[in-house]
């Protein structure tokens, strides 16, 4: 999955559970890497290895990446504007956890390759990955659609009156 849906999940699932901003964070951090086990497109769909860098990426994946997160970015925002600051701030936060697994890793990647104290954390994200085997890309549509309609749930039964 791209960052926005990342954000989109982080935000919805922090608001389901929980009402401290730290914990929101998390959850959004621990539901990056579930998310990422299923099956889901991202820009596996290019089966080029040098997009792993964000200095490598042409013109195709920067429109994919950003218009896939300004889409989240205003539906997320569109459910928020109902909520009180507090929930947004949970939100927000839930939604940073949820895209801070992809920003970390691909900013040191592509910025600070010599780093190595991270090497750990960013072998487990890689192996942790859903790998697009073949070109079928029915069941990974079919599972972030029924993803994208839970979120959806999820947000529409937010109790704002906490």
């Amino acid at each position: 999955m791209l960052g926005g849906f990342h954000f989109f999940a982080g935000s919805a699932l922090s608001l389901s559970f929980t009402r401290n901003v730290y914990i929101a964070f998390l959850i959004g951090f621990v539901s990056h890497h579930f998310l990422d086990r299923l099956p889901h497109l991202d820009t596996n769909i290019f089966k080029n290895s040098k997009y792993e860098s964000i200095k490598n990426w042409d013109l195709k994946v920067w429109l994919l990446v950003i218009s896939e997160f300004l889409f989240f970015l205003f539906l997320t925002f569109s459910f928020l504007k109902k909520l009180s600051f507090d929930l947004q701030k949970i939100a927000l936060l839930g939604g940073i956890g949820g895209i801070f697994p992809d920003a970390f890793s691909l900013l040191l990647k592509s910025f600070l390759p010599s780093v190595r104290i991270f090497d750990f954390y960013l072998n487990f994200h890689k192996n942790f990955h859903f790998k697009l085997e073949n070109k079928n890309y029915l069941l990974p549509v079919l599972v972030e659609l029924i993803l994208f309609l839970f979120v959806i749930l999820l947000l529409m039964g937010v109790n704002i009156n906490y």
